[in-house]
């Protein structure tokens, strides 16, 4: 026995001088694998102390997947939005052509597509509603002004509706002249004036960057969880308060899932790549990147 615990408490020495090394040298492919793994037990650790709501939901004892509804849903994800004239960045994905964009648009009315609010989708996920066969949710990300200039229009052509998750901190007081070849940000103005298409969430009030380290690695500030607490006041005062999230970048930790859950989220969303389903994490849920090379159909998979 005397000779285990001397062994357990070698293993032990021997795991803390890993991860100090670890943390002093995160460039090295050893270190960051021994700093991930040591991230992992903290994060085990946190659960135990701190244990969060579940958000994968218990479907109902009868759920089943009715003919004519949706077996899953996509959610699409968009972010700037210009015409291919001023698109001087091609191959950036967050960019994308505006006639690309109204092309997809008018697909998806042709092909009768219902656009699901963000409400319907958490109730879906929850196994308490069903949704048409053909069913879309459509989202932005950051809230810029040009969402407001060209998208809204088309939305609201197509009887379609949408959501702009908003980095508080962005939005104007002012109404400034648009001008496509420069960045630009919507107004409170604006925001009111599209509220008959898109509902507002949030995307942070002001963590959509990077600035916290872990493992050699540069995450969004929301990493912090004493940042992002004070970021959610920030965000509610603002009149953003909704149960409804983006993560900057897609990153999310067991840290930010527990203080988004204990600030009354119900539901966020990421960037990892695929369907949402009932039964899904909803705290975790999927989106799909529509870019201006994006064949619609193909990405649906209806072909």
């Amino acid at each position: 026995m005397k000779r285990f615990k001397k062994y357990a408490l070698i293993s032990l020495a021997c795991m803390i001088i890993l991860y100090a090394v670890a943390v002093a040298n995160p460039g090295t492919v050893l270190s960051r694998k021994a700093c991930s793994s040591w991230s992992l037990v903290k994060d085990q650790a946190f659960l135990m102390t701190h244990p969060r709501q579940n958000d994968k939901p218990k479907l109902p004892a009868d759920f089943s997947i009715q003919p004519g509804s949706a077996e899953q849903v996509p959610v699409l994800m968009y972010h700037y939005i210009t015409p291919q004239a001023y698109n001087d960045q091609p191959n950036n994905n967050s960019i994308m052509n505006l006639e690309a964009f109204e092309e997809g648009m008018k697909y998806l009315y042709e092909q009768g597509y219902y656009t699901a609010t963000l409400e319907e989708l958490e109730q879906y996920v929850m196994g308490k509603k069903a949704l048409p066969a053909k069913s879309v949710v459509i989202t932005f990300d950051d809230g810029y002004q040009n969402n407001y200039v060209y998208a809204y229009p088309i939305l609201k052509k197509y009887g379609f509706n949408a959501t702009i998750f908003l980095i508080g901190s962005r939005i104007q007081p002012e109404t400034s002249v648009f001008d496509p070849a420069k960045k630009s940000y919507l107004s409170f103005e604006e925001i009111k004036a599209a509220s008959d298409v898109f509902e507002f969430h949030s995307h942070t009030y002001d963590l959509h960057q990077k600035g916290f380290m872990k493992c050699g690695v540069n995450y969004a500030s929301g990493f912090d969880t004493e940042n992002l607490e004070a970021d959610i006041a920030k965000m509610k005062e603002l009149g953003i308060d909704s149960p409804y999230f983006a993560y900057p970048f897609g990153e999310k930790s067991t840290q930010m899932v527990y203080a988004l859950q204990e600030n009354s989220y119900r539901m966020a969303l990421t960037v990892h790549q695929g369907f949402v389903k009932p039964g899904d994490p909803l705290m975790r849920l999927n989106r799909l990147t529509v870019t201006s090379a994006t064949n619609m159909a193909e990405l649906l998979q209806n072909e």
